[in-house]
């Protein structure tokens, strides 16, 4: 189990993760030598608390994963052509998007400072 690279990754002590968990930093202590184990609500307590899933914990590393439901429906629609677009695709798509960015960025600026202009 990978507690103690999380926990030392976010610069906390056994017992700061203990009382957060609502166990004792004896419990605790015993998950992170794997001389117990926790039991599957604290799994997913502890999970939760390290903002990782249960899988990473038990050290069966999950690649990253984006959780769609907070994004638009367009913004869903590019995310599912990822898969389909080659390394050379990417670049280029990555290099369009940020100057979309900045162009809207330089829009906004232009359209600030001609507000104060006349103000």
């Amino acid at each position: 189990m990978k507690l103690k690279k999380y926990r030392l990754e976010n610069d906390l002590t056994q017992e700061q993760v203990a009382k957060a968990n609502g166990i004792t930093r004896f419990t605790y202590s015993n998950y992170e030598s794997e001389k117990t184990q926790p039991d599957y609500e604290t799994l997913i307590k502890l999970a939760d608390y390290f903002h990782t899933t249960t899988d990473n914990l038990l050290g069966h590393e999950v690649p990253y994963l984006l959780d769609k439901s907070s994004l638009s429906a367009r913004q869903r629609e590019l995310a599912e052509l990822l898969p389909d677009m080659s390394d050379r695709v990417c670049e280029k798509a990555i290099a369009y998007i940020y100057g979309l960015i900045e162009g809207e960025q330089d829009k906004n600026e232009t359209i600030e400072k001609m507000k104060t202009r006349f103000k």
